[in-house]
């Protein structure tokens, strides 16, 4: 198997994972419960599909006695014939590309998450009598109810 191989179903299972992650950020704005628990089954599945594809690489580039840090890689394809090198340069660059979608689309998925949990937080807080905003959030973003000795910021 060649490296370029390796990264051309490393992309798929990337590619994969950005479509779950859209159909869970549609699942998220919709409210729609059984839509998101089938996406989230599926990325798991597909996570760990590209976890495979990564340990692939990883192993391909270890059996043959190359660092696998991007250094080790770039001086590997340095000793590619050209055809495969610039195969090789185009997929590792789509990747990249891929992953920066990737984080994006995460980081709104999250948001959406957060705003959800704030929202529900919110109504439970009024439904127990509670004012919604006597908590505030330490560093890991867990509720801190007032009245404690717990300041809002560190020194």
């Amino acid at each position: 198997m060649t490296l370029a191989t390796l990264l051309r179903e490393e992309l798929t299972a990337v590619e994969s994972l950005l479509q779950l992650l859209r159909r869970e950020y549609a699942a998220l704005k919709s409210r729609d419960l059984a839509g998101l628990e089938q996406v989230v089954q599926e990325k798991q599945l597909c996570t760990d599909r590209v976890r495979e594809r990564i340990a692939s690489r990883l192993d391909y580039l270890r059996e043959r006695g190359i660092a696998t840090d991007a250094r080790g890689l770039a001086a590997h394809v340095d000793t590619l014939p050209t055809p495969e090198r610039l195969d090789v340069n185009t997929l590792w660059e789509a990747l990249g590309q891929l992953a920066g979608q990737l984080r994006g689309q995460n980081e709104v998925n999250g948001a959406v998450i957060a705003a959800s949990r704030n929202y529900v937080e919110r109504a439970l807080a009024l439904l127990r009598g509670r004012d919604s905003l006597d908590f505030l959030y330490d560093q890991d973003t867990r509720k801190v109810f007032g009245g404690g000795n717990r300041s809002i910021a560190k020194a």
